[in-house]
Parts: C-alpha cells; sequence; structure tokens
C-alpha cells in the first residue's frame, strides 16, 4: 500500500517524496541508521488510532543511539510528533509508523555522525498468517545471526538485517514461508524479522536474550502477559530438535504481529491448528492494543501487507 503523504524529516513536514538521503552520508556509505517500527491500533470504541506500547519503542530507540554512539536527535519528541503524523495525515485505521535516526552528513567511518529524526507511516492491517489462519511453514535456517561480538544484537540498525534478508530470500527460494535463524552455537535465535516462541506440554520457551537475540518489544509484552494469565514462561538454549517437537509455535514483533507457526522443515507442530496458547495470546494482545477489557479475537481485515519488522 502506498505510504502516507506527509512524513518529518530533517526537522520539518513535508512531502515523502521530497525526503531523501544524501548519497554520500555516512547512512548511505556505511549502512548507519537506527529505528523503530511502532503499530497504530484503532480503538474498540471506534477512537481514532493510537500507538501501542510507545514508550518502550522510544526506550529501545534510546539504546540503539548508545549502541550505535549516534548522537541523540531529539527523540524525547517522537510521542507528540506521532500525534501530529495522524493528524496532518488523517489516518483512520490501523496503520505502521516508522521512526529513524539517520546520518546525512559525508563523511569517513571515523568521522562524528549527525543525525536527523524521521517518522513515516503506511497503512497495515494483519498479515495473511493470523487474517487467513494458515500459518506459516518455516525452515529453520543454516544462516546464522551475527554474533554481538561482530555488532551489538541489542542495535536496531539497518546493517542487522542485510544477512537475516539473504536468509529469508533462500527459504523462500526453497518454498518455504520464512526461516528462523541460528546462532554461532547452532541453537534457534529468532526470524529475520521477528522473535520466536515455541510451546512445549503448556510451556512458552523463546531463545533468551543472550543467544544474540534483539530485545522484542513484542516478545517482552508476551513474556509478561503469558505470565500474569498463568501460562509458565521459559527463556531458555533451543534447538532445532526443539523446534521440530514442538506441540505449537509461533513468530512475534510490531510488522508481524503474532504469526502462528504449522510446521518447521515440513514438521508439523502437533496441537496444529488446534493451537490453544498461541490463540489466547493473540487474544490478549489485540484486547490490548485496541484498549478492551475483555478478551476478543482480531476482526478479519483485507488490509494486508508485507512490509514492516
Amino acid at each position: 500500500m502506498t505510504a502516507y503523504p506527509h512524513v518529518f524529516f530533517a526537522d520539518r513536514w513535508g512531502a515523502a517524496a521530497d525526503a531523501a538521503v544524501p548519497l554520500g552520508s555516512l547512512a548511505m556509505r556505511y549502512a548507519l541508521s537506527v529505528f523503530e517500527g511502532i503499530r497504530l491500533y484503532r480503538g474498540l470504541d471506534g477512537a481514532r488510532p493510537r500507538p501501542f506500547l510507545l514508550a518502550e519503542h522510544v526506550r529501545r530507540l534510546a539504546d540503539s543511539l548508545a549502541l550505535t554512539r549516534l548522537p541523540d536527535p531529539g527523540i524525547e519528541r517522537v510521542p507528540e510528533l506521532i500525534d501530529e503524523l495522524i493528524e496532518r495525515n488523517a489516518i483512520d485505521a490501523d496503520a505502521y509508523v516508522r521512526v529513524a535516526v539517520t546520518p546525512l552528513n559525508p563523511g569517513g567511518l571515523g568521522d562524528g555522525a549527525d543525525p536527523a529524526l524521521t517518522i513515516t507511516a503506511a497503512p497495515m492491517g494483519r498479515k495473511q498468517w493470523l487474517a487467513k489462519g494458515t500459518g506459516m511453514a518455516l525452515t529453520v535456517s543454516d544462516w546464522q545471526r551475527a554474533p554481538g561480538a561482530a555488532f551489538p544484537a541489542a542495535a536496531k540498525n539497518i546493517s542487522n538485517y542485510a544477512g537475516p534478508r539473504l536468509a529469508l530470500l533462500a527459504a523462500r527460494d526453497a518454498g518455504f514461508d520464512g526461516c528462523v535463524l541460528t546462532n554461532q552455537a547452532g541453537r534457534l535465535c529468532e526470524a529475520p524479522t521477528a522473535a520466536l516462541f515455541l510451546v512445549h506440554n503448556g510451556v512458552l520457551r523463546t531463545p533468551a536474550l543472550s543467544e544474540d537475540v534483539l530485545p522484542s518489544i513484542t516478545r517482552a509484552w508476551l513474556l509478561a502477559r503469558a505470565a500474569s494469565d498463568g501460562i509458565p514462561v521459559a527463556e531458555a538454549e533451543l534447538t532445532r530438535e526443539d523446534a521440530y517437537t514442538a506441540d505449537e509455535a509461533f513468530l512475534c514483533g510490531t510488522g508481524i504481529e503474532i504469526a502462528p507457526v504449522r510446521e518447521f522443515d515440513g514438521r508439523p507442530c502437533a496441537d496444529w491448528p488446534a493451537r490453544p496458547v498461541t490463540r489466547r495470546l493473540i487474544m490478549q494482545y489485540f484486547t490490548a492494543a485496541r484498549g478492551g477489557d475483555e478478551a476478543r479475537e482480531p476482526e478479519p481485515d483485507p488490509a494486508m501487507t508485507g512490509a514492516g519488522g
């Protein structure tokens, strides 16, 4: 879908077509740009869309700036700027907001950065795995997530997605919907743009952050909600055998929301398609995202896109 036309770029509002990063900038030369994806959800009461888990996203953006040694261009303005973005574009449905901090100045590898704050939005409904109930067919990739010793796994920088993109393309070429990356130890890590959860005997399990996993906002929310709802949770070291023997599985992230997984490398999840734990968490997620107080399934939504992360 076409992005909304009004964007915030380099301290001013303008048209999306006029927001350009110079070819000689540090961002273009060295893949230096940190970002956050934030979901806007329309309320159950019909209220205009509001950002979900905004404070958590702003905090992680601040962490990414610190880890990549980028100056803060004023990210404390992000909440009010998103409000203005919604107003200027008359956004009245679920959408995806991208907040980025990108150095526009030229220079060499060791030169200082002069970053600009960018905020854009695009319409985004449910992805097909949830909207159509098909579930994902995943492969456990031989491609590895870059270790924290090479680049901070907790920094949401664009360079961290170059390798996972190749893994995703290879998985699709092989006939899968996506993949799960491994780390240098060969254990399960995460999907290219999402965190991984498995369910074994009613216990919700996910790779620990020490496994070179991005500290996903959605992952943290689901761990806390599941625990408060009486679902046992565990952050663990997981192997491909754990994926092959899972009762249920799903990917989660801001863009993908919660995507049920039906199989790994052709091995079906034991509780597919019933997936009781996954369904319960999906209901909890959308109830909270829309400001409700009664758990309910996400409504059917034909507006599906493939963007987001």
